[in-house]
């Protein structure tokens, strides 16, 4: 509802008989404001009509789903991004967190403040759509790992680590591929050198480094 504020107001009273007085009265009226919240990995963001979320710290994807059940991921999000069911026509529509998240939830009166956090959403969904739909999967993954680099890369002496730990699977949900293929990419990718992997994560080794690099 936001705060409240209790606001005091006085008014000027004249008849026909020019006689004056003034009366004093008070109304409460409410101010919205942006409130923080915190949601564990493997949550879903609610939604909420007139409001969006600007992330703190974490990661978040947007989901959507064929009538056939497939998985599509729409976004990934991270800090400084804003996200929100208001910035979609997809339906169904959701937002799960892929690590524990703290965002803030700004209300509509607010939006004019995150004109270019907005644009940048709209950036990165055309990014990831046209990706997407890249007939040759093995250009689409090289492309997304390439964004991934710049987006989530960590310095490392061998060269960047990607941070954000995905599963093949969900990587598949960015590509419009199959766990498969992309287990079968990322193996190449491995054999020739461009990648290694550092436990969970991947690592894109320095001397390929210049041919990840894809920024929005």
């Amino acid at each position: 509802m936001g705060i409240p504020y209790l606001i005091r107001y006085n008014t000027f009273q004249r008849n026909t008989n020019k006689i004056y007085g003034f009366s004093t009265g008070y109304v409460m009226i409410y101010l919205e404001t942006t409130a923080s919240r915190v949601y564990k990995r493997r949550e879903m963001l609610p939604r909420r009509d007139n409001f969006i979320w600007k992330i703190e710290s974490g990661v978040v994807r947007s989901l959507t789903w064929t009538e056939d059940g497939q998985v599509i991921c729409s976004g990934l999000w991270a800090d400084g991004d804003v996200i929100g069911s208001e910035l979609s026509n997809l339906h169904p529509y959701e937002m799960e967190c892929l690590t524990d998240v703290q965002l803030i939830e700004i209300p509509r009166s607010h939006w004019g403040d995150y004109v270019a956090e907005i644009i940048r959403h709209s950036k990165t969904n055309e990014f990831l759509l046209k990706i997407s739909h890249c007939r040759a999967k093995d250009d689409a993954l090289r492309q997304l790992l390439g964004w991934l680099t710049n987006r989530f890369g960590e310095d490392d002496r061998h060269g960047r680590l990607i941070g954000l730990q995905l599963t093949h699977q969900e990587i598949a949900e960015l590509i419009g591929s199959t766990r498969v293929t992309v287990t079968r990419i990322i193996n190449d990718l491995e054999k020739v050198g461009f990648l290694s992997r550092k436990g969970r994560k991947l690592l894109f080794l320095a001397d390929g480094n210049d041919q990840w690099h894809y920024e929005i």
